[in-house]
């Protein structure tokens, strides 16, 4: 018979302070200093927030995690981005012959269109919600279905209420003089830092 607390650390609605799970891998965020304070990467299968401070700030984390699912044949899926994506782009980064696969439409239906993606197996999802349609209970679901595999990673503007998410990682991304910073809001691989640097 299982306790309370081991159904919900099952559930993933308890987190680990200070351990790492030695069955998940890691993609590199291709950051030394940050693959260091995740404790290897972005956890691969999870869910990830990160939080935009500024529109198309996410664009230094975004290419080198885009670039490795496509090394490693998996299509990306793009949930209601900020913009369209450009084709030259591609191109130059060397991506063009990659699956790329643009999903616009309402708040409803891309929440249910990233559940969806997260449930397959082999493909990465990148979903921009507002934080009113991330609640407590959707990011469980998306927690859940991440876990056959994938790697979700959710996009949104700076919350005021720091309620508890069953998120992998939550960071928030923040634009200075100097470049980007990050704050870890929470990860695996320990307590929250701040200002971290892009390096």
């Amino acid at each position: 018979m299982q306790t309370k607390i081991q159904t919900l650390i099952q559930q993933g609605l308890i987190w680990h302070g200070q351990t790492t799970d030695t069955q998940a891998a890691a993609l590199s965020t291709g950051f030394k200093q940050l693959d260091k304070v995740l404790g290897g990467g972005w956890q691969y299968p999870g869910l990830h927030e990160w939080q935009l401070q500024a529109p198309f700030s996410e664009q230094a984390l975004l290419l080198p995690l885009v670039k490795q699912a496509v090394q490693h044949h998996q299509p990306v899926f793009w949930i209601n981005p900020p913009a369209w994506l450009s084709a030259a782009g591609l191109h130059y980064y060397g991506l063009s012959k990659s699956m790329q696969i643009v999903i616009q439409t309402n708040a409803e239906k891309a929440a249910w269109a990233f559940e969806q993606v997260l449930q397959t197996k082999n493909a990465l999802a990148l979903g921009w919600f507002e934080q009113k349609a991330t609640t407590a209970q959707c990011v469980r679901r998306w927690y859940k279905a991440s876990q056959t595999g994938q790697m979700g990673v959710v996009l949104s503007e700076p919350t005021v209420n720091e309620e508890a998410r069953a998120y992998s990682n939550r960071l928030r991304v923040k634009m200075t003089t100097t470049g980007v910073t990050l704050d870890l809001l929470k990860r695996k691989a320990g307590w929250p830092l701040e200002n971290v640097a892009l390096q």
